[in-house]
């Protein structure tokens, strides 16, 4: 039964994950790369929000998609500021 609340990054990682066309075998297979084991099963549930990960998978699982640890927990909050580039309001 999935989690009432989400557990933090699962629906983003699973959208890089298929935006890379990696299966969940191939994804577990490049964070053991980062040396830390996980299972399909295990990426399942996480993806599903059946299960939290640890601070030591999300890290492994962003390095093995090439992604900043940050945007894989919270994902891109907003844009970069630049001093002295002005922002773009909503209208």
């Amino acid at each position: 039964m999935p989690a009432t609340n989400a557990l933090g990054p699962m629906v983003r990682i699973k959208d890089v994950r298929l935006a890379h066309n990696l299966t969940m075998k191939q994804l577990a297979e490049k964070i053991a790369e980062q040396g830390v084991a996980i299972s399909e099963g295990g990426i399942s549930n996480v993806e599903n929000g059946n299960k939290q990960a640890s601070d030591r998978l999300l890290t492994a699982w962003s390095q093995a998609l090439g992604l900043d640890p940050l945007t894989v927990w919270h994902g891109p909050l907003r844009p970069t500021v630049v001093p002295g580039v002005p922002t773009k309001k909503a209208s």
